[in-house]
This record gives C-alpha cells, sequence and structure tokens, in this order.
C-alpha cells in the first residue's frame, strides 16, 4: 500500500493592526491571494492577525508591503514550518 508525503505546510501569523471589521478582514484577505499563492488565508479583526499558510517560503518584506498598501499596519510576522 502506497501513502501519498504530505509536504510542509508553512504558516505565517501577521499581526496587522488597523481592521475594524469583516470587510476590512475580506480585503487583506484578497490582496494576501492575489499576490501570493498560499492555501489558506484567514484574517481576525478581533485579534488583530491574519494566518497564512503556504506550501512554500513567502517573502514576509512582500507580505508587509502588501498588506500595508491596503491601509494597515503591519507590525510583526511570525513563522512556523509544520
Amino acid at each position: 500500500m502506497f501513502f501519498k508525503k504530505k509536504g510542509n505546510e508553512i504558516i505565517y501569523t501577521v499581526t496587522v493592526n488597523g481592521m475594524m471589521c469583516g470587510m476590512c478582514e475580506a480585503h487583506v484577505n484578497d490582496i494576501i491571494r492575489k499576490n501570493f499563492d498560499v492555501k489558506k488565508v484567514k484574517s481576525s479583526h478581533t485579534k488583530n492577525q491574519t494566518v497564512i499558510v503556504s506550501s512554500e517560503e513567502l517573502n514576509e518584506d512582500a507580505i508587509k508591503q502588501s498588506i500595508r498598501s491596503m491601509g494597515y499596519e503591519v507590525k510583526d510576522i511570525q513563522k512556523e514550518v509544520r
């Protein structure tokens, strides 16, 4: 029996200030999906964070620039490989 090996996932947790509602979350999610090949992205204005799941390394400066271009403030990015 053969099993397909699951590749590593890289999880970026981005601290984002300035999101006030669900539409703000959607704007951040949309800009990330537009600029990066990601598996999943989810933002929370109550937690002030965006979580990005990717199968490949992403340019953290480009992530910051993309979110800042929408008028939000990026405080920090933490990366975890699973």
